[in-house]
């Protein structure tokens, strides 16, 4: 491992290594068959990371650091790794900035990893970030995974260090057709005596390598699956349909029309079955008989799981008193514990970085686990923001704060990983929980709608996640309700993901005599369980080989540049092809079939040689897919 420590940048050409061929003004590093160029710019220096002499990544090095001072208060420190650099920034400033950008060449490039958000374009280079934002797990703009790490078509990618206190900017009007990471002390990041910043450039052949050394160095992966109980058999919850508006009976009821038209699986009983919000005991007059239902359920099959969420609202008098006394509560820099969530003003969050108050609640949902017999959880929520900002965590290391929050939420909650599920996540790919998309409305488009289903699931994938559970089909009933054809083509979209989930049940719409809602689901259903073995394989290669379960189509075709931008299909695995249809009245869609032969999941006896576009036949009832030979 070779490492260079620069007082100043400019200093560059004492250390670096110049190539025969390189341009004279050019600052080389080597790394083996990786090199790093750096060339002054009037705009910081400009910099191009190359494998074997091909250009990989392109940016700006210390954009508007002046690098001219003779008392730099400041260090830099390029350090060569493996397949690429560690770049390093250190100044004892607490109040010191640095910004370093990725040229996106969005002509020519495609981009990969990024974060989680309410309008998941994909691939990447068409989001827009706003640099006055702190890139950390937020409630704001459903910013609940905010992971790292950026890589691209070329097989070159960016990880980005935890400890740095990141903003990111792209596709601004001061950065257009660039992403810039800031670090600075502001916002969230609080209580730093100086400024560290970290990143790693690395360079490969192809994206698909990169990939795989990305999750193996960086990124990380479960151990085992969670329970494929949740994978062959559907989840039904409470929450789309019925609210906050349940009691036993409700519950119980649901259950049985959910039996009683052939279906089985889980049975998820939604928020306000609590006396208040954060007791973890049941509303009396609601759920007097819960003990007897769930053991009902049970007895016919269906487990049975409870939301939880990480607040404690203010009428629950005793355990406010009691966490404000033992301080397990967030707090900020003056003192305030108010944490604003969708069922209050005026809760507190729980303080999962403090051992002692993450054991306080986890005894609570022992002690409901074992009173009542529920099989598992839904957690909710888990993002930095809902408390008073700036949060204090006195209990780690100040330079992990705030993401340090939702990564302890995860590790606390993961005690429950064999039948759970989160929406937050930070750093904990290793966890072998399900990671639920953030909610859906019931609308059609890249809006948080249904198109935005595929998109979230290739970026989840691209950052590590691959355990994910599709929101409810048809979503939330936020913005409008859904109908039937919305229903039938969400269905059919998640039929090849890891998990179905519903709320709505089929037979709630109206059928005619044309339409047979209600069977046409069921057989998207029945087409789940039969390709549930290739599910679980799907997710057990990614425990083996480092693969996604739900990998973009280039992936077995990383050099295919139509595949390179695919964003509305996607694999399962490596050998079936999904291309659902989500557009609104839509009975044909445009398929792209990569290099190989592909033979029809509908008609077996229909093959198709890639690379091809298709104009596919998919009425209502029919799901584009295709099995790779």
């Amino acid at each position: 491992m070779k490492q260079f420590s620069l007082e100043m940048l400019t200093i560059l050409a004492l250390v670096g290594v110049f190539l025969a061929n390189s341009a004279e003004s050019a600052k080389v590093f080597s790394s083996g068959v990786v090199d790093l160029y750096f060339e002054e710019s009037p705009d910081g220096y400009g910099f191009e990371l190359r494998r074997d002499n091909v250009v990989k990544m392109t940016g700006i090095f210390g954009k508007g650091v002046d690098f001219t001072n003779t008392s730099p208060n400041f260090n830099v420190t390029i350090m060569s790794v493996d397949d690429g650099f560690r770049v390093d920034w250190r100044s004892s400033d607490p109040n010191f900035q640095t910004t370093d950008c990725l040229n996106l060449q969005s002509e020519t490039l495609h981009w990969y990893g990024g974060p989680e958000i309410y309008e998941q374009k994909w691939p990447i280079e068409k989001l827009q970030l706003s640099g006055d934002d702190a890139y950390v797990a937020r409630k704001d703009d459903n910013f609940a995974v905010p992971e790292r790490y950026w890589l691209n078509s070329l097989g070159a990618f960016v990880f980005i260090s935890e400890r740095s206190p990141l903003f990111v900017d792209q596709n601004t009007e001061e950065n257009p057709d660039r992403v810039c990471f800031i670090s600075k002390n502001e916002g969230p990041y609080i209580n730093r005596t100086g400024l560290f910043s970290q990143a790693y450039l690395m360079a490969f052949d192809e994206p698909v390598s990169a990939h795989r050394s990305a999750v193996a160095q960086f990124l990380g992966e479960p151990e085992e699956l969670p329970n494929v109980n949740m994978i062959t058999e559907p989840i039904w919850t409470t929450w789309a349909k019925y609210k906050k508006y349940i009691d036993d009976t409700i519950v119980s009821e649901f259950a049985y029309d959910v039996l009683d038209h052939g279906f089985k699986g889980q049975i998820e009983i939604d928020e306000q079955w609590e006396t208040c919000f954060g007791s973890r005991e049941f509303i009396p007059d609601k759920f007097g008989n819960i003990k007897n239902v769930v053991e009902d359920l049970q007895e016919q099959g269906f487990r049975v799981t409870l939301w939880a969420a990480p607040f404690i609202n203010p009428d629950c008098t005793e355990l406010i008193l009691e966490g404000e006394e033992k301080g397990y509560f967030v707090q900020n820099t003056i003192g305030n514990m108010t944490t604003v969530w969708w069922e209050s003003n005026d809760a507190r969050q729980i303080d999962f970085t403090n051992p002692e108050a993450s054991e306080w609640y986890s005894q609570k949902l022992r002690r409901i686990l074992q009173q009542v017999g529920v099989d598992g959880f839904k957690f909710d929520a888990g993002e930095t923001d809902y408390v008073a900002q700036p949060g204090v965590y006195p209990h780690v290391d100040q330079e992990l704060i705030p993401n340090i929050l939702t990564k302890s939420y995860i590790k606390t909650v993961s005690e429950f990983s064999n039948l759970a599920e989160v929406r937050s996540a930070f750093r904990t790919q290793n966890y072998s929980m399900f990671l639920r998309m953030i909610d859906k409305d019931s609308v059609w488009g890249l809006d948080d709608g249904l198109q935005s289903l595929v998109t979230t699931l290739l970026q989840l994938n691209m950052i590590g996640y691959s355990f994910v559970l599709p929101d409810m089909i048809g979503g939330n009933a936020y913005r409008a309700q859904p109908d039937l054809e919305l229903v039938i083509r969400w269905t059919q979209a998640t039929v090849f993901m890891p998990s179905m989930q519903f709320s709505f049940l089929p037979w709630d719409f109206e059928d005619d005599e044309q339409l047979k809602g209600t069977e046409i689901i069921r057989s998207m259903v029945e087409l789940h369980t039969k390709y549930a073995p290739n599910i679980i394989a799907a997710m057990e290669e990614k425990l083996i080989n480092r693969t996604p379960t739900n990998p973009p189509i280039w992936w077995i075709v990383p050099f295919d540049e139509t595949a390179l931008g695919i964003s509305d299909e996607f694999l399962l695995g490596e050998d079936i092809l999904v291309a659902p249809v989500m557009e609104q009245g839509a009975t044909s869609r445009d398929v792209y079939l990569p290099e190989g032969s592909w033979v029809d999941g509908n008609d077996p006896a229909v093959k198709y040689e890639g690379p091809i576009w298709l104009d596919y036949n998919a009425p209502l009832d029919v799901l584009p897919y295709f099995i790779k030979e």
